[in-house]
Parts: C-alpha cells; sequence; structure tokens
C-alpha cells in the first residue's frame, strides 16, 4: 500500500496525515457550530473521508476540481445522512462541518488577490473555477439530500398503505 503520492515534484502527501488533520479540523469546526460533543468524531471522519476522496481524485486520479469535489461532496452528503441516523441528530450537524475541508477558499483568495494586483485574466478564471468547485459541492450534497427524501418519503406511504 502506498502511503506516500508524490505531487508537484517534491511534495509527499501522506494520507494517514491528510486524514487525521482533516478529521481534526472538521471537528473543530463541528466545535465551533456546537455540534453535539457525541457527534464530534462521526463529524470528523465524514469530514477527513470526503477530503481524502477529493486530495485522492485530485492529485491520484488526475480529475479536475469539478469532480473531485462532486465526488468529495457526494461522500460526505452520504456519510452525514447515515451518521445522522446512527446517532439521531440531524444531518446539518455532520453535512456543514463536514465539508469545510473541500471548500475552495484558496482558490478564492487567490482570485481576488490576482483581481488586486490587477491580473485581471487570472483572477476571473481563478475565481469561476472556484464558483465551479462550490457548485459541485452543492450540487452532490442536493443530490444526495433529495436522494434521502424521496427514500423517506416512499417509506412513509409504504407503511400508511401496509
Amino acid at each position: 500500500m502506498v502511503l506516500r503520492k508524490k505531487v508537484a515534484g517534491m511534495v509527499l502527501l501522506n494520507y494517514p496525515e491528510a486524514f487525521i488533520f482533516a478529521m481534526l479540523s472538521t471537528m473543530a469546526f463541528g466545535i465551533i457550530f456546537q455540534a453535539p460533543r457525541r457527534s464530534l468524531p462521526l463529524c470528523g471522519a465524514v469530514g477527513a473521508v470526503g477530503w481524502l476522496v477529493y486530495i485522492y481524485l485530485r492529485n491520484g486520479a488526475e480529475l479536475d476540481s469539478f469532480y473531485a469535489n462532486l465526488a468529495a461532496a457526494l461522500a460526505v452528503a452520504l456519510l452525514s445522512e447515515l451518521a445522522a441516523r446512527a446517532v439521531k441528530a440531524p444531518v446539518t450537524v455532520f453535512v456543514i462541518p463536514g465539508i469545510f475541508p473541500i471548500v475552495p477558499g484558496l482558490a478564492m483568495y487567490n482570485g481576488m488577490t490576482s483581481i488586486i494586483e490587477k491580473q485581471y485574466d487570472l483572477g476571473i478564471s481563478l475565481l469561476l473555477q472556484a464558483g465551479m468547485d462550490a457548485s459541485a459541492i452543492a450540487l452532490g450534497i442536493m443530490f444526495i439530500g433529495s436522494l434521502f427524501r424521496v427514500i423517506k418519503i416512499k417509506q412513509e406511504r409504504s407503511h400508511k398503505h401496509g
């Protein structure tokens, strides 16, 4: 099993370390958003898995960031729905902190910095990509949320008629 992946020449990516740091940062956002203490480990795991999906698809499989973010958001949303049912908590307890590792904040920052430095073409390009990545995250969460709502409605209808 390969634990390290060469990225951009000299940078080494250690997946277990990435998981741990993503888990800790997601748990920190869970604390900031006042998630129940009992849900914090699951919160962290949800965000960490989403981050690993993103970095593997982006760096390992060399997918475009839109598709990597979409897949990561689908993973975060699915795990959030399952975790919410496991601990009987709202899905937002898991999905909101869980998406923080994949939010394209650095791309937005770099885009705005480029515009301030009068590099308009680069800035607009970076901001458009960040917007597309944010859209992919929203799409992934919306898709899984809608899927689970449809399943719930079908279960409720079958219980009424059965």
